[in-house]
């Protein structure tokens, strides 16, 4: 088997992995306090990110192109989140991006380029990919309990049928801690119920 091929299905074997554990990881983050729906986009993200940071690790020579590596990872990383978050924090992040940009192209002067190139490349694809994980994996809560509330969230991605969205909760009288709340959605309505921040019923149904 080639090099090439090699990378590509190791990649693709790690994007598959992190795709079926995508639902175990979000079961252990809800914790009884709340349900998670990833959408299709999710696991788009998901799978591009792991397929990129597979590519990236196996692309570069650690020993001899880690600086260069480094430098691409972080100035694509820095410069992809600015960009995209830049009317609040991404304002802040961008000039880093650009500084590490710099001094990333001074340091593919200085080495081989057999090394510095797929360093680059490699650190860009883990440096971006890197990004694409944080999005896939701050999937927001359906529906969250807390100990003295609860809360819905519509969906993020234009296109989940999900769009037009209300949603609201109160609790129920005479029983401290116990809440419970609904979401209508243009295609289903989400009801759920809390007791002492967890979520004791969760029920979607769909129009």
């Amino acid at each position: 088997m080639s090099r090439a091929l090699r990378i590509v299905v190791i990649a693709i074997a790690t994007a598959v992995v992190a795709l079926l554990l995508f639902p175990t990881f979000l079961s252990l983050r809800a914790a009884g306090t709340a349900v998670f729906e990833p959408e299709r986009f999710d696991f788009v993200l998901l799978g591009a990110a792991a397929f990129g940071i597979a590519v990236g690790v196996q692309v570069v020579a650690w020993r001899r192109g880690r600086r260069v590596a480094l430098l691409a990872l972080f100035a694509s990383a820095a410069l992809l989140f600015g960009f995209m978050a830049v009317f609040s924090i991404g304002l802040a992040i961008l000039p880093v991006g650009i500084v590490l940009l710099i001094v990333l192209f001074r340091a593919l002067r200085r080495g081989p380029a057999s090394v510095t190139r797929a360093a680059a490349l490699g650190g860009a694809a883990m440096g971006y990919s890197a990004i694409l994980l944080y999005l896939a994996l701050i999937v927001p809560a359906t529906a969250e309990c807390f100990p003295n509330g609860a809360g819905t969230s519509s969906g993020r991605w234009r296109g989940s049928g999900q769009q037009q969205y209300t949603g609201g909760a109160s609790g129920v009288g005479g029983q401290q801690g116990v809440f419970t709340g609904y979401a209508e959605y243009s295609d289903s309505v989400v009801t759920f119920r809390c007791d002492g921040g967890r979520m004791v019923e969760f029920q979607r149904t769909p129009r």
